[in-house]
């Protein structure tokens, strides 16, 4: 499968759950500078967001203004960085890039994700108030609740999974639809979840770490507080006299952030490109542009 040809009616290969890994580490780890490009736009604007977002509080239809605008970021790194894996380094991301045809794509499956993410938690929501009602809960009604939350995440997972390479699909222009991602990823769910995992596990090691170390640092100080000091007391001294450490935590968490989305973006191109035998176009034919006005093919 390439640019110009279509879909394979299945999967050519299964998920490698570990040579995926590997590859996903290797084409970030070696592209850095690119990284660094293909983040720096969505890092702007996603914090210009959540400024914004502190005065949208109070307010519905700006929240829901804010959280749409939330999916821009994203969409602008995941699209930059699943074209960087899947074509190898034949183009360099700019650093402001336009947007096209391809990110309406890719940020209306996003979208559309979290919708169902929404729906089901609303289905839990639903469910337990109408067996419970206000009634007293007993042991066995209280472990219902997580058991419905851990069923309604594993669906989530499962269809996350199953439409996930309409993702990369979209990011280079392909014509490819949530069926042809359906097909491809038959039987091959828990393998895409296996390797998300493993790819992201490392990386989850060292936040959780870095949070530890920081949080002992600062909470280290809060015995020294006098006595009667209100908990927001507390908290704002604690800020102020930690500024500086958690200034640099933040800026270490946000470089850890954007490795760990870069691994997942990358370890969904790389079982993409395995499972569909994809290839990008030959460099002699014409290239998919990356900062064109729409998502159709340059001739």
């Amino acid at each position: 499968m390439s640019q110009s040809s279509t879909p394979p009616p299945t999967a050519i290969q299964r998920v490698p759950v570990f040579q995926t890994m590997r590859e996903a580490y290797r084409a970030v780890f070696t592209s850095l500078p690119l990284l660094v490009r293909a983040a720096f736009l969505p890092y702007v604007l996603s914090i210009a967001i959540a400024f914004l977002s502190l005065f949208a509080l109070q307010n519905a239809f700006l929240t829901f203004v804010m959280t749409v605008f939330g999916f821009v970021p994203y969409t602008l790194f995941g699209v930059a960085w699943h074209r960087v894996t899947l074509l190898q380094g034949r183009e360099v991301p700019p650093l402001f890039p336009s947007w096209a045809a391809r990110h309406w794509r890719f940020m209306g499956y996003a979208m559309a994700l979290t919708g169902i993410a929404y729906l089901l938690w609303l289905l839990v929501f639903v469910t337990t108030a109408g067996i419970w009602g206000g009634r007293e809960i007993g042991a066995a009604q209280g472990a219902l609740l997580p058991l419905l939350g851990v069923a309604a995440l594993g669906i989530l997972i499962f269809l996350a999974m199953r439409i996930s390479f309409v993702f990369p699909a979209a990011a280079v222009d392909e014509s490819y639809t949530l069926r042809d991602s359906w097909i491809h990823t038959r039987r091959q769910a828990l393998r895409l979840a296996a390797t998300l995992f493993v790819t992201a596990m490392p990386i989850m090691i060292l936040l959780m770490i870095a949070n530890g170390i920081v949080s002992s640092a600062v909470l280290s100080g809060a015995s020294t507080f006098p006595e009667g000091s209100t908990q927001e007391e507390a908290l704002t001294r604690l800020m102020e006299e930690n500024m500086g450490m958690l200034i640099a935590a933040q800026i270490v968490f946000s470089i850890l952030s954007y490795i760990l989305m870069a691994l997942m973006v990358s370890a969904v191109s790389i079982a993409f490109r395995i499972c569909t035998g994809w290839v990008p176009a030959s460099p002699g034919g014409p290239p998919a542009p990356y900062d064109g006005e729409d998502g159709s093919e340059s001739s």
